[in-house]
């Protein structure tokens, strides 16, 4: 039997997404039996989840500060008093989606995203931390063994890693957005296969390519990747305040991947697409 490890970071990114996503969670519901989480990735998710929902909120909110353009020659036409008054409808509609963003950080339960993801905890194999992973990782963030991020004092990749390798019995798959375990897939399947004599069969940042490579294949998260906007690695990132391919404005987003390890993009919002920084720069 094979698992998959879906990481923190994945989990984030549906309240960034611009595609209908819910149906990713539910084909993955699905597949729970194949589905292997950390004690620590499930902490980490309803940590961050409140700093992603003040992000969008925020996001939302920007979106209000445009100004009419006017003179008092515009201000005489008719149809000007209709523009503001839209203006306006338009400004208190956002605030009031930001509203309901933010009450969700106190009380919960109107998170479609929490809803669902709190859904698959029960259904999936949940691995436990415990002091003695704990020590092993904070030894390993001592040493700089991968998977770990250096300038980061907190040991939230190294309590992941450690976590999976006494935990598991399976061939594993780890879906993740994280350089520390993208950049590294050689020596982390070494030392996987080497401590468990089971295969650390690939890291990608795509569902659809773990779902396949353990048997699980999913058309509808197949259709979903495919129709999201292709990320863009610019030499010349960061941008000016429009995207290049749509011409729409362009916000500042990131995620806290594991408890210490933090990425952060451009996107847009209007198409979607996202602007990262070339994997080389730190």
């Amino acid at each position: 039997m094979s698992l998959v490890y879906i990481d923190t970071n994945v989990f984030l990114d549906f309240y960034q997404s611009a595609t209908d996503r819910l149906v990713v969670f539910e084909e993955i519901l699905s597949r729970s039996s194949s589905i292997l989480l950390t004690e620590q990735t499930v902490d980490e998710f309803h940590r961050n989840r409140v700093a992603r929902l003040t992000k969008l909120a925020e996001a939302v909110e920007k979106s209000t500060q445009q100004q009419i353009f006017t003179t008092a020659v515009v201000r005489a036409l008719p149809g000007f008093e209709a523009w503001r008054k839209a203006r306006d409808a338009s400004k208190d509609a956002a605030l009031e989606i930001s509203k309901e963003l933010r009450s969700w950080t106190v009380d919960p339960t109107g998170d479609v995203v929490l809803v669902a993801f709190d859904k698959l905890v029960t259904a999936a194999t949940i691995l436990p931390t415990n002091s003695q992973l704990i020590e092993k990782a904070r030894i390993r963030k001592i040493l700089g063994k991968p998977p770990t991020s250096p300038d980061k004092h907190t040991i939230g990749d190294e309590l992941i890693w450690e976590t999976i390798i006494q935990g598991t019995k399976d061939d594993i798959v780890i879906v993740t957005r994280d350089k520390s375990f993208l950049d590294n897939h050689a020596l982390l399947t070494a030392e996987f296969e080497a401590r468990t004599k089971n295969k650390l069969l690939l890291v990608t940042e795509s569902l659809t390519t773990a779902l396949e490579k353990v048997g699980k294949s999913s058309e509808k998260i197949k259709i979903v990747e495919h129709s999201m906007p292709k990320s863009v690695a610019s030499n010349t990132f960061p941008f000016d305040s429009l995207c290049p391919s749509c011409g729409g404005s362009l916000d500042e987003t990131g995620y806290e991947g594991s408890d210490g390890d933090s990425a952060w993009w451009l996107f847009c919002v209007d198409c979607g697409i996202e602007f990262f920084p070339p994997r080389n720069n730190t």
